[in-house]
């Protein structure tokens, strides 16, 4: 299973998206940007966090500080 098959995993049409407690991801922020919803996740092994969005094609782009390094969370 790759990363964006568990990142589907997040998100249920029907539903508010939840993070899932014990798995690599968790939601850590969303925000509707021109009608779309767009979606922050911080990998817990690594501390990169990604913007998303919800639905069967969910690529993961990291968030990068001004030196164009990945933005890193401590959990």
């Amino acid at each position: 299973m790759g990363i964006t098959d568990s990142i589907k995993d997040f998100f249920d049409p029907q539903e508010e998206a939840v993070p899932d407690e014990k798995g690599r991801f968790v939601l850590t922020g969303r925000q509707s940007l021109g009608g779309m919803l767009i979606c922050t996740v911080t990998d817990r092994e690594t501390g990169v966090s990604y913007i998303t969005k919800p639905g069967a094609d969910c690529p993961l782009t990291p968030l990068l500080d001004a030196d164009g390094k990945p933005l890193i969370s401590r959990f």
